[in-house]
């Protein structure tokens, strides 16, 4: 007993000793904050940073125990429902799709071990998408490497970075072929992938695996014309570190990226039109949902620290 007990205490004072060493040489301030992406009216159907994709959304966390409620509401009320919103937009044509489908994301996160990313409401994962309810559907399968980038004090119009990931990941040639994040992206597009962050002083060799996200994201979609311009989700995920556990629950109501980036500045103002009245009509319904400005990856790694404050020096010094 003794032994264990003078283990467990050795133990302890070695991470405490490792933590300290981390936290004296923590930086007072996040690199990256300056990350960016152009958020003009351009082409955003292909991949990399000439085709970020805006993704013009807005998050408001569910309270426990009511997400089930709040998907069948926003179900019953847009999905195969033709017209919609004509009250406030009877000069468009809005009309829910008659398809909503669920899907399981397992999206790893990667970040400085400064967490330079998290402290800038930025983000990097590498995900994967399973289409339960239809797994012929075209993304089910997929993998992609993406970036979310936040414009200061703008986490309503954060942008997306998406980059391919090959079939075939192929043979060890390079020290990017080694990277657990970097090796997933397409050996055409990783110069561009890299650029973005050295661009802000961010060496993405640094990025390491934080804690991956299982999340099961119920989703609806609503079309303007013949173009499908908004969607809403009801997500619900968790992650964990040692034996820390964050969760979260929130819907999602944003406009289509591709479609949303497209627009002329006109037409973005009914875009967003159309999203805030869909807003104001879900919060009337259920007055708890309260708007958030963190992301999914910021919402659970600050449940984690809460439970174990040391978890950013312990990543810092390579512990875990």
């Amino acid at each position: 007993m003794k032994k264990i007990l003078f283990g467990l205490a050795f133990v302890l004072a070695l991470l405490a000793i490792v933590a300290l060493a981390a936290w004296l040489s923590y930086p007072s301030k996040a690199v990256g904050g300056d990350l960016a992406a152009n958020q003009q009216q351009h082409d955003a159907t292909g991949f990399g940073a000439d085709s970020a994709r805006i993704d013009s959304q807005v998050t408001l966390r569910i309270p426990e125990g009511e997400a089930d409620a709040v998907y069948e509401y926003l179900k019953e009320k847009y999905v195969g429902k033709d017209p919609i919103l004509q009250e406030s937009f009877s000069g468009a044509h809005l009309y829910g799709q008659k398809m909503s489908d669920t899907s399981i994301f397992t999206d790893e996160y990667f970040d400085t071990p400064n967490l330079d990313l998290y402290r800038t409401t930025n983000s990097a994962r590498h995900r994967k998408r399973v289409n339960t309810t239809n797994p012929d559907d075209r993304k089910s399968g997929r993998e992609l490497v993406q970036m979310k980038v936040t414009p200061p004090g703008e986490f309503t119009l954060r942008s997306e970075l998406k980059y391919e990931v090959p079939e075939d990941l192929g043979p060890v040639n390079s020290r990017d072929d080694l990277h657990p994040l970097i090796r997933f992206v397409d050996p055409k597009l990783r110069d561009d992938f890299k650029k973005v962050y050295t661009d802000v002083g961010i060496n993405p060799q640094t990025l390491r695996h934080i804690f991956t996200i299982t999340q099961t994201r119920r989703r609806g979609y609503i079309n303007w014309d013949d173009k499908n311009i908004f969607s809403f989700s009801v997500d619900q995920g968790s992650a964990g570190i040692l034996w820390t556990d964050g969760k979260f629950s929130s819907v999602d109501l944003g406009l289509v990226e591709v479609t949303y980036t497209e627009a002329n500045e006109e037409r973005r103002k009914t875009l967003w039109a159309i999203r805030d009245a869909a807003i104001a009509d879900l919060k009337a319904k259920f007055p708890n949902l309260v708007q958030t400005t963190d992301s999914k990856y910021g919402i659970v790694l600050e449940q984690l620290m809460e439970q174990f404050p040391l978890i950013p020096l312990l990543l810092r010094a390579g512990v875990i």
